[in-house]
């Protein structure tokens, strides 16, 4: 039976990321930070490790910021 590999809290590592990504990207909403970060958490709190957890959280939620972004840009049509 596979399980995570050891417990984590969700929800402390999910504010642990949208700060490092508010950091990164001030402009942006901070609750739209926090939901975006907390849906990469989660997509992931099934991975057998979870060490490296916090860095691919942030990256897929910068990533996923900047998509909203350019997709809301007055440019982008």
């Amino acid at each position: 039976m596979d399980k995570p590999a050891k417990d984590f809290n969700a929800e402390e590592l999910t504010e642990e990321v949208a700060g490092r990504v508010q950091q990164r990207m001030p402009d942006v909403d901070g609750d739209l930070i926090r939901r975006e970060a907390a849906a990469s958490v989660e997509s992931h709190a099934d991975a057998r490790v979870t060490d490296f957890l916090g860095i691919i959280a942030e990256r897929e939620t910068r990533e996923r910021l900047s998509g909203l972004a350019e997709s809301s840009s007055p440019d982008a049509d």
